[in-house]
């Protein structure tokens, strides 16, 4: 409904959050591959800030030189296949 008035992208303001919102799959894939640095990262909140070592883990670190390290490291030495290997016998169930 909200389309059909506004178009395919419109920008909704949330309480104080910003929401971008895309109509339709096709409108979507195109920002964002276009603006996909920019909306990368996830919002700062509080609670990552304090436990996540001030947003500088894995999950909570903004995009860029830090986060690509640690998916990095993250991918080769903790999800490898190898490693997924080795560990299958700690996910089976009984």
């Amino acid at each position: 409904a909200l389309a059909k008035t506004y178009g395919p992208l419109m920008h909704l303001k949330l309480g104080f959050a910003d929401v971008i919102v895309a109509a339709s799959a096709s409108v979507a894939e195109q920002f964002l591959k276009v603006h996909d640095a920019n909306f990368s990262s996830r919002p700062p909140n509080a609670g990552a800030k304090y436990m996540a070592y001030n947003y500088q883990d894995l999950v909570f670190a903004p995009y860029g030189p830090r986060w690509r390290l640690l998916r990095k490291i993250s991918s080769v030495h903790l999800f490898s296949n190898r490693v997924m290997d080795e560990f299958k016998h700690l996910r089976q169930v009984s």
